[in-house]
């Protein structure tokens, strides 16, 4: 009689630490694939702020161009000239970054339809000769009483920054001129507090911004560039948002390329 001898068969796993090395393995490439992702979308997010910023520019010169987008402002006795965008007015006395740095305020600017024989001094200088104001609304139209004062905001939390990195400051006037209707482009560092300029009880037209505009005529200038620099939320990326001199179109809005001989806020 045969014995029939059964073989043992031993069956082997996988050990802990075979186990430990591929979890930790799994788990880098994990982590990997998900920082490469944020990265992505956080870059991707950067770049629509920066086109955004753009567009609002090239929104504000198309309004001027074509005024009647603008609404109400245009009467008998007052026409609309233009746009005026203020910088910074939220921004602490000190330049350590404030989320409400980024707010931007911007208002309709109108003035007298009559103008002055002596009004050729220059851009600025017929601006004050029209009695250049904030419109606040008309007070005979219940529809139309409330301030044209509006705000802008970057997106995805992007600052908006000067050649220096610090919070950008001032005041821009985007207008046609009272005389030859030519639209120009000045700029102060001085700021206009414009979002005081309408008050609740006078939905008229603000004398404000007039008044302020006579005390500072020799601030505002059309000879140079004006570069803002987008400063990304986490402060690693950089873009130059460049309006040319005097602008005069929507082609005076230019993203700067990516490259630290053309744009003013790399270094």
């Amino acid at each position: 009689m045969k014995t029939v001898t059964h073989k043992s068969r031993s069956k082997r796993g996988f050990t802990l630490i075979e186990v430990s090395i591929f979890l930790a393995i799994a788990g880098l490439l994990l982590i990997g694939v998900l920082g490469g992702t944020y990265s992505n979308i956080a870059r991707q997010r950067y770049n629509d702020s920066v086109r955004s910023f753009a567009e609002f520019f090239r929104q504000m010169y198309a309004e001027v161009i074509s005024p009647e987008t603008l609404g109400s402002g245009n009467s008998n006795i007052s026409a609309i000239y233009g746009k005026v965008i203020v910088f910074g007015l939220e921004s602490p006395d000190d330049e350590d970054y404030n989320d409400q740095d980024n707010i931007v305020y911007t208002a309709t600017l109108v003035g007298n339809v009559d103008i002055p024989e002596s009004a050729n001094g220059g851009f600025i200088s017929e601006l004050q000769d029209v009695n250049a104001r904030i419109f606040c609304g008309n007070t005979t139209d219940a529809d139309e009483a409330s301030s044209t004062l509006s705000t802008y905001t970057p997106l995805w939390g992007t600052k908006i920054r000067n050649t220096d990195l610090k919070p950008f400051r001032g005041t821009m006037i985007i207008a046609r001129s009272p005389t030859s209707g030519t639209v120009h482009t000045a700029f102060t560092s001085e700021q206009f507090d414009i979002k005081n300029h309408c008050e609740p009880e006078d939905q008229s037209a603000s004398t404000l911004f007039n008044t302020q505009l006579k005390d500072n005529p020799g601030d505002f200038s059309t000879a140079n560039d004006i570069d803002f620099c987008l400063l990304s939320e986490n402060d690693n990326i950089v873009r130059d948002i460049r309006i040319g001199k005097d602008g005069r179109n929507t082609s005076a809005v230019n993203i700067v390329p990516d490259d630290p001989e053309e744009s003013k806020c790399q270094r």
